[in-house]
């Protein structure tokens, strides 16, 4: 009989730092160190091990009562459990992950198990690698694709729904170039947005929640002084050209959508495929547009996520928000964007999550300094043509507020 391989993790506040080496390499024993404080995060990542890692309950086992102050307590209860596991399993080799717990329990625990025939781990996910504490010498080894999006969500106790389906996706493909053409001139085409999005906005009906979107009054009209020109006026005809709306400069002051899509992309959807295309054309792990997803702990609160689009690289997520409206001190809903994107990073990205706003126009200071001490990304105005390489340096772990 092989000897069963055991693992040993204190149990963390943030889940996926002990759950992605479970996940890679798959023990039979998992031996949980619990502290009183997490009880409860205990519960819910026997949940994780048990739905997410295929560990078997009863290859679980839980010490409880492990001291967090302390060093000479914490090394104490750390040599009853080794003389446990021994007893169970003998001359069995145990590897402890030294990625959970506060930072005297992982030295109090690695002061005990740095010692043959055992090893010491640690989980370096944001460069993609677990490096080999003890032996010395070792290589690191190479972590990979462990999350998908669901394990990513669920870890953090949301449950995915759903995201743009086949029919978005094709509609966001066949105007790349209309997109890639709004970005590529977002800093010519800033000072009217504002105009566009209303005309888009007035010509919807107002939807009900579970309801598509649809037309109420299609045909639109600029105000003399607002007529498009320049660059706009490029912009409208490619529009026209696309089957977005129809615009005549024979007849600059008047806008007829052609359907609900079309007022859709034109009242900011144009900048969400444009992201979302930008990162489907690159080498991410999974990317995803208009993702809605649930708390798992509260099923019957149906409280709805959405976001609007979800990157998925390197078990790392990276969650962003696009918008083509104004941004200014008097608008409320700009804490209200910058409040959502903190919220999903901390109780939706969690350790290995980012956030970022996508905007066609400038921020205004107060907004832009918010969202700077938040730690939220952004990716404003002009530089929006730039975005593949931003997306790129977030995949390379180099992507900075």
């Amino acid at each position: 009989m092989s000897k069963p391989a055991i693992h040993l993790l204190i149990v963390t506040g943030q889940a996926q730092a002990n759950l992605i080496p479970v996940m890679k390499f798959k023990p039979e024993i998992v031996a949980l160190a619990i502290s009183d404080g997490m009880k409860t995060n205990a519960k819910q990542f026997v949940k994780l091990l048990t739905h997410l890692a295929g560990i078997h309950p009863d290859n679980i086992l839980e010490f409880h009562e492990v001291p967090d102050v302390g060093l000479d307590a914490i090394k104490d209860r750390a040599m009853e459990i080794e003389d446990d596991l021994n007893q169970r399993f003998p001359d069995y080799p145990i590897t402890y992950h030294a990625t959970g717990g506060t930072k005297l329990m992982a030295l109090g625990f690695y002061d005990v198990f740095h010692s043959e025939p055992n090893s010491v781990l640690y989980t370096d996910t944001e460069h993609g690698q677990i490096e080999v504490l003890y032996p010395e010498k070792q290589q690191p080894i190479a972590i990979g694709k462990v999350l998908s999006l669901d394990s990513y969500l669920f870890s953090m106790g949301k449950q995915y729904r759903k995201s743009a389906d086949v029919q978005w996706q094709e509609n966001a493909r066949q105007r790349r170039n209309l997109s890639f053409w709004l970005a590529q001139n977002a800093e010519k085409l800033e000072g009217y947005w504002s105009v566009i999005n209303k005309l888009a906005h007035d010509s919807l009906a107002k939807q009900e929640r579970g309801q598509a979107p649809t037309l109420a009054n299609p045909e639109q009209w600029f105000i003399k002084s607002k007529t498009p020109y320049g660059y706009w006026k490029t912009a409208l005809e490619k529009c026209t050209e696309a089957g977005i709306c129809q615009w005549d400069k024979e007849n600059p002051e008047r806008l007829y959508f052609n359907d609900a899509d079309g007022a859709l992309y034109l009242s900011g959807g144009w900048l969400e495929e444009y992201v979302w295309l930008t990162a489907s054309e690159l080498s991410c792990d999974e990317v995803y547009a208009n993702v809605y997803f649930t708390e798992t702990g509260n099923p019957k609160d149906d409280i709805r996520n959405e976001i609007d689009c979800l990157l998925l690289h390197n078990n790392r997520l990276l969650m962003i928000e696009c918008k083509t409206s104004v941004f200014n001190v008097f608008d409320a809903k700009n804490d209200g964007i910058v409040y959502k994107l903190d919220t999903l990073e901390r109780r939706t990205g969690g350790l290995f999550g980012d956030a970022c706003l996508v905007s066609a126009r400038k921020l205004d200071d107060p907004t832009r300094n918010r969202a700077r001490e938040y730690k939220i990304k952004i990716i404003e105005g002009g530089d929006i043509k730039n975005i593949k390489t931003r997306i790129q340096d977030w995949m390379n772990g180099k992507f900075q507020v």
